[in-house]
């Protein structure tokens, strides 16, 4: 009877690693496209709202903004290892969920507004 528990065990972490690949996937995918569309948009006519990224785009430009996007992914990571493995997903979660936002709302400001731009 042991050796069931044991492996349904092993199961539930497999299958909870696999969630936090996803949800790695996720982070990554969307910081990235959260840049670019950034980058798009600034070189278009639209401008940063976030005051942090102005002034990273305005002292570096996209370099600038890559490096805050990698600090803020740095820190993720620190949270992730540092928290109870129960809490992960919920750090992952919590990062994503803005960045989503964020690509969402960056794509249809160009789609809505980036042809009266050029």
């Amino acid at each position: 009877m042991a050796s069931d528990f044991t492996t349904e065990v092993a199961f539930v972490e497999e299958r909870g690693t696999n969630v936090e690949r996803l949800l790695w996937g996720v982070v990554i995918v969307a910081s990235a496209a959260d840049v670019v569309l950034t980058l798009v948009g600034v070189s278009m006519c639209f401008s940063e709202a976030n005051p942090v990224a102005r002034a990273a785009l305005d002292t570096a430009g996209g370099a600038g903004l890559m490096g805050l996007k990698l600090l803020a992914l740095g820190a993720l990571f620190v949270v992730y290892r540092r928290v109870r493995p129960a809490y992960r997903r919920a750090a992952l979660t919590a990062f994503s969920l803005p960045q989503l936002f964020a690509v969402g709302h960056n794509s249809l400001l160009l789609v809505q507004y980036g042809p009266g731009c050029l």
